[in-house]
């Protein structure tokens, strides 16, 4: 089980990407028109990566038109990707891991999808109010509990830590998404789970708005040998003074972020993607349009966290011209 040391990102840092193209195969890559760029749910964190990158990539590679459009989250992502109905997108590392071996939600392999590059940690913010009963995890027993939006990342993730822990007969879950913070005001709910980045943004307007606690997710994660059985996990930190009226370190799991492409999407384009993302041309705007922070973690050190699958012709080609070895088991196939 590894344990992650984050930087801390300003406002919103989640992000989930895919771009569904006219074509995906041939050399006509850089002849594509258009690209779409999936993100995740209206307002979050991910629809910012991805219509930042939609507005970066349109004005660097010439030629081509890419546009940001929304999604229900990872899990719609990486079956976009690895069908080919999207060029690429962003999705957790869990469901990378879980889509290309077809394990879990996915019913068979999908194997037609490769990674890119690692971008940001999604850590898993479990929010009750200050004054709860709400203590540990096993006390969501016969409570109603948001655990995010229907068929997020969100959702998926802590689904699995439930019925590792038994839970999941035990309560009443929700998918209430972004009206999330609102019920748990109006005591609709006792808690509610997202993951995005650190900071997000959404989650300091709650506990602006009310005082409010966060649950220890990783003591029952370890316990449980949550982290044995899902290494794509790994313990967390939220820290202290991070949010609003909460003053000490919480300790949480995550995940990481993962930008992936499809197989047939042209080796060439990928590269430019890459290439463009990492300039300081458009680092220097991403900066501006996700965070400072954010963007700083997106490293050659960090290039390869969390992921699991083997890397996209063009993005195996980006790395090695970086001097970054290539592990043997990420080598494109």
């Amino acid at each position: 089980m590894k344990t992650w040391n984050l930087p801390l990102p300003r406002a919103a840092t989640a992000i989930f990407v895919a771009f569904a193209l006219s074509t995906l195969a041939g050399p006509a890559a850089m002849a594509q028109k258009h690209v779409t760029i999936k993100g995740g749910q209206i307002g979050g964190a991910f629809n910012r990566w991805t219509s930042a990158w939609s507005i970066l990539l349109s004005k660097e590679i010439p030629g081509i038109r890419f546009s940001s459009e929304s999604s229900t989250g990872s899990p719609e992502n990486v079956r976009a990707v690895a069908a080919g109905s999207a060029g690429t997108g962003l999705v957790f590392a869990s469901d990378l891991f879980n889509a290309y071996r077809g394990l879990d939600q996915y019913k068979k392999p999908q194997t037609d999808v490769g990674a890119m590059t690692y971008v940001f940690a999604s850590v898993a913010h479990f929010i009750v109010p200050a004054d709860s009963d709400f203590k540990a995890l096993e006390d969501i027993k016969g409570k109603r509990v948001s655990l995010g939006g229907p068929g997020s990342g969100s959702a998926v993730n802590l689904t699995l830590l439930l019925k590792q822990m038994g839970l999941w007969e035990d309560f009443k879950p929700v998918y209430l998404g972004r009206k999330s913070p609102e019920a748990l005001r109006n005591g609709e709910i006792a808690a509610y789970n997202w993951h995005p980045g650190l900071g997000n943004a959404m989650i300091r307007d709650t506990a602006t708005m009310m005082k409010v606690r966060f649950i220890n997710l990783d003591e029952p994660a370890r316990k449980s040998g949550f982290y044995d059985k899902y290494p794509y996990f790994g313990k967390m930190t939220i820290p202290a003074g991070l949010y609003s009226g909460v003053n000490v370190d919480t300790p949480t799991f995550g995940t990481g972020s993962i930008l992936v492409a499809h197989k047939g999407l042209s080796a060439d384009l990928v590269y430019q993607i890459l290439k463009t993302i990492y300039s300081d041309k458009g680092r220097e705007y991403m900066r501006g349009a996700v965070g400072k922070a954010s963007v700083e973690r997106m490293t050659k050190e960090s290039a390869f966290n969390f992921i699991t699958v083997p890397l996209h012709p063009g993005a195996e080609r980006f790395w090695k011209e970086q001097g970054v070895t290539i592990p043997a088991n990420l080598r494109s196939k």
